[in-house]
């Protein structure tokens, strides 16, 4: 049974880190977009923007198509297109037509596998080992993300872009072998009525509010345009909401937030927790650059402790919890981020690297801790059959706000130094104090989910007494 549980993990994390690997390699080549097809930088952007929006459309209709298909057959399906349009970037990687729709079909398929991977590993290991099953995976889903500029800037200093597609091929197809052998099929449970009204009606919501979210900050749009997405997608949400209540088995069980208080508290920390730590990214680089005036290069280095630290503390916080211990120890790492993310706001502006260096595997310590561990325990609160509902539903949500985030962080940005600038500071150090407060913004987001952590561990501890109270009585 062993073999199998670890042929399973093998099968889901090939396809995954692939995804992840060459998602964040292509992220960060939009200079190189903008130089090879001879665009414009906001067109260029929506290389990056399409993967974004096609993953959070498609992730609320991951639980139809699993009502559907099953978990396995959605699963392969989206590995399926994902090397599939490898294929067709590796191709047609000449045409900015191509790339872009290769990039919409990767985030469809990201859309349908990155709520899939976690909950297909927990089918094959109990609740004694899945802190440790996260662990591995939050570990590898980590380095992909530091590997991957690494290998793009490799790629197009000395290859060219298709090679960037074509590696993906060998994994894709190697996980859908390992996928199709070692993972049970799941009967479909056709539970669910598709109702044509309501899925569009969920679809609209979430791709106004995200394409909306993603236009605010861009100056090269008009400004009436997010003004129309945005109370547009909400209008759609309220009437999606309103339809999906007088259903028996709505598309998406949102009431698992009702019934289920530590999965909803889990979740409200998750998403907290992305929203700082993507507009953490978007902050950093700018006070790396524009206020500390380190190279780009430098700058990208910066972020591997972060990877390293959170590689190996993942790894820890998910033996900590099968070991049913206090989970005090993802408090420890919410204070670890706090105190990282805040002292960047008070550094001089001849910080020593070696400082900056510090404080970044500090923030990797306190996500590896805090971050993985908790959505295993808060997917863990859920019963097996809604274990799919709940992970398409978090990773939807948690992609809004942290869309939400990174757009008001640049919104405020840009007003904010401006302002200052204008009562006579000069533009360096206005920028400087408008980050500084940001930094001190996101320091305190992720101190107020500690009272939630406490009251999850109060939760969890009463049920680990619990069950060995009744073990002892029977």
């Amino acid at each position: 049974m062993e073999g199998k549980q670890h042929s399973v993990l093998l099968a889901i994390l090939v396809g995954a880190f692939s995804l992840v690997l060459t998602n964040s390699g292509l992220n960060l080549l939009l200079p190189s977009f903008v130089e090879l097809y001879g665009i414009s930088t906001s067109l260029g952007g929506w290389i990056i923007s399409l993967y974004i929006l096609a993953m959070t459309v498609t992730m609320p209709l991951t639980s139809i198509v699993v009502d559907r298909l099953g978990r396995k057959r959605t699963y392969m399906i989206g590995l399926a297109l994902y090397g599939l349009f490898s294929v067709v970037g590796g191709i047609g990687w000449q045409s900015i037509e191509v790339i872009l729709l290769v990039r919409l079909m990767h985030g469809i398929a990201a859309g349908l596998m990155i709520p899939l991977s976690l909950v297909l590993l927990f089918d094959y290991y109990g609740q004694e080992v899945r802190g440790r099953v996260v662990g591995i995976w939050g570990m590898l889903l980590t380095i992909a993300p530091a590997i991957g500029p690494t290998l793009s800037g490799f790629v197009i200093q000395y290859g060219e872009l298709q090679h960037l597609f074509w590696i993906n091929v060998p994994f894709a197809l190697l996980s859908l072998l390992l996928c199709g052998k070692h993972i049970k099929a799941y009967e479909p449970a056709n539970r669910k009525t598709i109702d044509g009204q309501g899925i569009t009606l969920m679809l609209v919501s979430v791709a106004a509010l995200s394409l909306g979210i993603q236009l605010i900050a861009n100056p090269a749009v008009p400004g009436w345009l997010p003004g129309i997405l945005l109370p547009a997608g909400a209008a759609a949400l309220i009437r999606f909401i309103q339809k999906e209540n007088k259903k028996k088995e709505p598309l998406i069980r949102y009431g698992l937030l009702r019934r289920n208080p530590v999965f909803s508290m889990s979740l409200v920390i998750s998403t907290v927790q992305d929203a700082v730590m993507f507009g953490v990214i978007f902050v950093l680089p700018l006070l790396f650059q524009e206020v500390l005036h380190l190279s780009p290069s430098v700058s990208g280095a910066m972020f591997i402790p972060t990877a390293i630290f959170t590689s190996l503390f993942v790894w820890i916080g998910g033996s900590l919890v099968d070991a049913g211990r206090s989970l005090k120890f993802i408090a420890y790492g919410i204070i670890c981020i706090v105190v990282s993310v805040a002292a960047f706001a008070f550094v001089p502006q001849g910080v020593s690297l070696f400082l900056i260096i510090v404080l970044m595997a500090l923030r990797g310590i306190g996500n590896g801790l805090s971050d993985m561990t908790i959505t295993a325990i808060g997917l863990g609160a859920l019963p097996e059959e809604d274990l799919h509902e709940g992970s398409a539903l978090s990773n939807t949500i948690q992609r809004l706000a942290s869309s939400f985030a990174v757009m008001l962080l640049a919104t405020y940005y840009d007003v904010r130094w401006q302002m200052i600038a204008n009562t006579g500071e000069a533009a360096k150090h206005a920028k400087w104090l408008a980050l500084r407060e940001e930094m001190i913004a996101l320091g305190a987001m992720m101190l107020l989910t500690l009272p939630l952590v406490a009251f999850i561990n109060r939760k969890r501890m009463n049920h680990v007494v619990g069950n060995r109270q009744y073990s002892a009585d029977s």
